[in-house]
């Protein structure tokens, strides 16, 4: 049976690369220049899947990538929640005195500002991705350059760890949905399911399908509100849902469309259990 090809945001040795692993084990991943990219190469069925972070536990939301699960119509099949610990990387045989620069992905630089605050006088350059960094090292022999980067990457390029859990803060983590290009809705194992919904300007609407939700006795573990483009006061929400069992959440669903304009569903799939990523 051949591999699977996944698409993922950035390269070998990534954040999104180590999820692919996780979830497909032996996949190929395909690299992605941007979140853009990686969707039209999953739709022009360059790739059976994709790997596509959602939200971080500091930097929030990606409001992009709902944007574009809603535009394709792509389907979650799956999520993972990835504890993200960043290491500093470099050439072996380096120094850390002998860094004068660390390059990587603007967020993994601002996630370790308590970190590189202990040495102002090396220069923090901004890259497109934290894994392209650590190849670089490696390709150019930088002997004056670090990257911060991943474990992973570390071992792909053959780089030395000066430094490992260099991030500020400890509780930092990824939510990562896995999607692929059609429907492909399995029931055995679902407990929660990502919608969208649109509902009428109309005073107390939005607390009406909150109390549906209370009144089925499901918890919502999130809600988002997205302006609809051209429409003045008027939004659509992301809400995620989870249940035991689906014919729960049937149930709420007939219930939620009597509010609703719009009920589009983005995937029903097993819910990642985020204490295992707690505890790492």
């Amino acid at each position: 049976m051949a591999r699977k090809r996944i698409a993922i945001q950035g390269y070998p040795g990534s954040f999104h690369d180590e999820v692919c692993q996780q979830y497909f084990g032996d996949a190929e991943s395909i690299p992605a220049g941007s979140f853009d990219i990686l969707a039209k190469m999953l739709a022009d069925g360059e790739v059976d899947g994709a790997v596509m972070a959602i939200e971080n536990s500091i930097a929030g939301t990606i409001l992009q990538n709902y944007r574009i699960l809603r535009e394709y119509g792509f389907w979650i099949v799956g999520e993972r929640y990835l504890r993200i610990k960043h290491n500093l990387l470099a050439y072996p045989g380096t120094k850390i005195e002998d860094i004068k620069e660390v390059h990587s992905h603007p967020m993994a630089l601002n996630q370790c500002l308590k970190f590189l605050r202990n040495y102002p006088e090396i220069k923090l350059v901004e890259t497109e991705d934290t894994a392209l960094s650590a190849l670089k090292v490696m390709e150019n022999k930088s002997v004056d350059i670090a990257s911060i980067s991943s474990i992973k990457a570390a071992e792909l390029y053959g780089l030395d760890v000066l430094d490992s859990e260099i991030e500020t803060s400890k509780s930092n983590y990824t939510r990562f949905f896995i999607i692929e290009r059609e429907n492909n809705r399995k029931k055995d194992q679902s407990n929660k399911a990502s919608i969208y919904i649109r509902i009428p300007d109309v005073k107390g609407q939005l607390l009406k399908v909150l109390q549906v939700i209370h009144n089925h006795d499901l918890n919502m573990s999130k809600l988002q509100s997205f302006p609809v483009l051209g429409q003045i006061r008027e939004y659509f929400f992301h809400l995620d849902i989870e249940f035991d069992e689906i014919g729960q959440y049937e149930n709420l669903k007939g219930d939620l469309m009597q509010f609703t304009q719009e009920y589009t569903e983005l995937g029903i799939y097993e819910k990642d259990d985020i204490r295992k990523m707690l505890v790492q």
